[in-house]
């Protein structure tokens, strides 16, 4: 059983500035020509867009097209709470970042997948918040903290957009509702600047906020994945917490306790060998241009 530890909620004390894409309307367009093309529910581009019909749009209007995937933000990490230290037993924070029912679907679906995320941030504080501001149901059900604290931000039963699959599988959004997403505070790719130091993608991707200095091999894993040759470590904490969440998802919804083959772990097969997978995969396996969990990331610390 999970030991559940409710705490007060903390103030916002972080800036946010969600990067969305915006199209301009071309002759022939549609709505759900849109949504085709660029993979996004019909209803959340009427949502996000505040569109009053199906039919009014025109040609030049500007529009924004909503990410379907949660590390598509600009997360902009502010002070890091005070947590005391974590209890035994695994301790599930089911209130200081809770989303409102507005910020996922409500829908139940068979669970037979999780999928492990690195925020591309330092915070869970500025991940939950880019998710407030976005508006358009892009989350997961957990986050997991540098210090091990986990924090779920609704029910895992339903679900929210996290993936951003492209292709055939996007229109009904069939991964999505069929995963639970866990979200692991990580920077993720690193680059060296002038100095030697090694830098994470902030701020707009010109790598200049530093992670750590070279010398500091405990803070990052030097391999080539992606177009990357170091990426940020993972906490003794993150990995001591993962491991009991999984295993209580897994029993709560029958997951299966299978991880992917060691020569698939690093490749996307959406519409091939993970379109029927079932167990504990990661965003890169469902994207070819995602680089979480990434190859820092502990696969044989897992425990099933």
């Amino acid at each position: 059983m999970t030991s559940i530890r409710l705490r007060a909620p903390e103030p916002p004390e972080c800036r946010v500035n969600w990067i969305m894409n915006e199209y301009k309307v071309r002759s022939g367009d549609t709505l759900s020509v849109i949504s085709r093309r660029f993979g996004v529910p019909l209803h959340l581009l009427i949502e996000v867009n505040s569109i009053t019909g199906p039919n009014r749009i025109k040609v030049g209007q500007a529009l924004i097209i909503p990410p379907v995937t949660t590390d598509s933000s600009e997360h902009i990490a502010g002070p890091a709470p005070a947590h005391p230290p974590a209890a035994p037993a695994i301790a599930i924070d089911q209130k200081t970042f809770r989303l409102p029912p507005s910020g996922y679907l409500s829908e139940q679906h068979k669970k037979d997948l999780i999928v492990l995320h690195f925020t591309a941030g330092t915070s869970a504080r500025s991940a939950y918040h880019t998710w407030m501001a976005a508006a358009a149901r892009v989350a997961t059900a957990y986050i997991l903290d540098t210090d091990g604290k986990i924090y779920e931000l609704f029910d895992p039963s339903h679900w929210a957009y996290h993936l951003g699959v492209k292709g055939a599988d996007s229109a009904n959004h069939l991964h999505d509702k069929r995963s639970i997403g866990i979200e692991i505070v990580n920077p993720g790719p690193l680059k060296p600047n002038a100095a030697g130091d090694l830098c994470w993608w902030y701020p707009a991707n010109r790598f200049e906020k530093v992670w750590c200095t070279a010398a500091r091999t405990d803070k990052y894993v030097k391999k080539s994945y992606r177009g990357f040759n170091a990426f940020a470590a993972y906490t003794e904490a993150q990995i001591q917490s993962l491991t009991p969440l999984i295993q209580a998802l897994r029993e709560r919804f029958s997951i299966p306790g299978r991880l992917p083959s060691l020569a698939r772990r690093s490749v996307a097969e959406p519409g091939g060998y993970f379109k029927t997978f079932a167990g504990i995969a990661s965003h890169q396996n469902f994207r070819a241009d995602k680089f979480d969990v990434g190859p820092a990331f502990p696969w044989e610390r897992i425990t099933l």
